[in-house]
């Protein structure tokens, strides 16, 4: 399945009353905080300390549910590791389909133009839209702008996108009779017979036998779910390859049908799945690196988002997915679980991914961020012997008795301005003072509780490759 097409990174667990009205704010700040951690990436430790208060407003911000409040804190602090001189004024609009999966056959499509929060700019915008090069007309295509809780409806023609089917990316530019321009991408997925298959999906899935694979069951559930919402108004967080994900759907639902297996080593890519744990199943998202062979084991990366993420949060998020490219590299397996507060069945999730691929199970690497990391460390601790080594990042606590994880490699990591330093400092004082000697801590200059994952993935990993090295 391809790599998602935008971003879902700072996510929140509940709506602000003003962005309820117009676009997602899950959608919305994810989108933001994603072109914020690239921005990041390709800046300096001193360019990084200068928006500090920007990105630590951004998350104190987050914690008041001052959403509008959050999207131009990280806007704000974006245009200047960008340098920009120019003002964030047309970085404030989004723009919403009604839909993310529509008929082949559609042609047009309503947009909605809506407002994240108030700047001192009132003037009429325009708005461009093109596909693969090619122009799509908009109606109207000059509006009054809109202010925070309006809404100011266009219609994109999709005529120019005859025949085609797919998921694409629909470019759009927002300008103004001046020099400001901002540019954003929506994806769109283009199905032909959308709502028979839909259905006929559906009715497949209902219909399929006691045969039919657990995981497979699980995960077409989810998937069916998910495709029928896109196929509305969505209020998803990310953008899902959509199409995709319906071909394959479709091409589970048969295998299943008969018994048979869908998932194995020779699905490579990203994908999600619903993992059966209890009466429920858990949704994770993992990358399988190309070339698994059966006869050649590979390391698992269990990773641990921070409360109010999802399983799309270190695929989507930290560093633009960086966590992705550093298990390509190594031509390792990655899932991510969702984890709420009352934890995650990782044991479960990786039972079911050992049966499936050719995964070295003496070689499951653990790490998560914030409340992942306060999960990951309960996890540890009651079976110290299922992980190769853990990863506490921004987040942790003192134990009690720690002398169970003497011998455990924990690596843990906390922004110099990270207001979960004391409790990964506990940590690490509990782990020395139970008796470990192979527990490291590092605290990151000009970073905070947001950005720790992009500054320690390369450290982590690095510790990683010198664990199995020694192994």
């Amino acid at each position: 399945m391809t790599r998602v097409l935008a971003a879902s990174a700072f996510l929140v667990a509940f709506a602000s009353p003003v962005l309820a009205q117009t676009a997602s704010p899950r959608y919305e700040l994810g989108w933001r905080m994603r072109l914020l951690e690239r921005a990041w990436m390709s800046t300096s430790r001193e360019q990084h300390e200068h928006v500090l208060p920007q990105v630590e407003a951004a998350v104190q911000r987050f914690f008041a549910m001052d959403m509008a409040g959050v999207a131009a804190a990280l806007d704000e602090a974006r245009f200047s590791l960008e340098g920009r001189a120019t003002p964030r004024d047309l970085e404030r609009f989004t723009v919403t389909p009604t839909a993310r999966l529509i008929d082949a056959d559609r042609r047009a499509l309503q947009l909605s133009v809506s407002s994240l929060y108030t700047t001192d700019f009132v003037a009429p915008i325009t708005l461009r839209a093109s596909c693969r090069g090619v122009a799509l007309p908009l109606e109207p295509a000059r509006i009054e702008a809109p202010k925070p809780g309006e809404r100011r409806d266009i219609r994109l023609s999709l005529h120019s996108l005859a025949g085609a089917s797919g998921d694409v990316v629909i470019e759009i530019e927002i300008g103004h009779d001046g020099d400001l321009r901002s540019r954003r991408q929506l994806a769109l997925a283009l199905a032909p017979k959308l709502q028979e298959r839909l259905s006929a999906l559906r009715a497949a899935l209902d219909a399929l036998p006691e045969v039919a694979p657990a995981l497979e069951r699980e995960t077409l559930g989810a998937n069916v779910t998910l495709l029928e919402s896109l196929a509305k108004a969505s209020n998803e967080e990310t953008d899902f390859p959509a199409a995709a994900l319906l071909a394959d759907s479709e091409s589970i639902v048969v295998r299943a049908a008969k018994g048979e297996r869908w998932f194995g080593k020779e699905r490579a890519g990203e994908a999600w799945m619903s993992v059966l744990s209890g009466k429920n199943g858990a949704r994770v998202r993992v990358f399988v690196p190309e070339g698994l062979a059966a006869e050649r084991k590979v390391p698992l990366v269990v990773a641990l988002h921070g409360a109010g993420g999802s399983e799309n949060m270190f695929f989507d998020a930290y560093g633009d997915g960086r966590i992705v490219e550093l298990c390509r590299e190594r031509g390792w397996m990655l899932v991510a679980p969702r984890v709420g507060f009352m934890g995650t069945p990782v044991s479960a999730v990786v039972t079911a991914l050992v049966e499936r691929f050719p995964i070295d199970r003496e070689q499951v690497f653990l790490i998560g961020h914030s409340m992942g990391a306060g999960v990951g460390q309960q996890l540890v601790a009651k079976d110290p012997t299922a992980f190769r080594a853990f990863a506490a990042l921004g987040g942790g606590s003192g134990l009690t008795d720690a002398s169970g994880l003497a011998s455990e490699p924990i690596f843990v990591g906390a922004g110099e301005r990270d207001f979960g330093r004391r409790g990964a400092e506990a940590l690490h004082k509990s782990l020395v003072g139970g008796g470990s000697g192979v527990a490291r801590l590092k605290i990151y200059p000009a970073c905070e509780h947001l950005m720790i994952v992009i500054d320690a993935l390369p450290d982590v990993f690095e510790w990683w490759d010198g664990l199995l090295a020694a192994k």
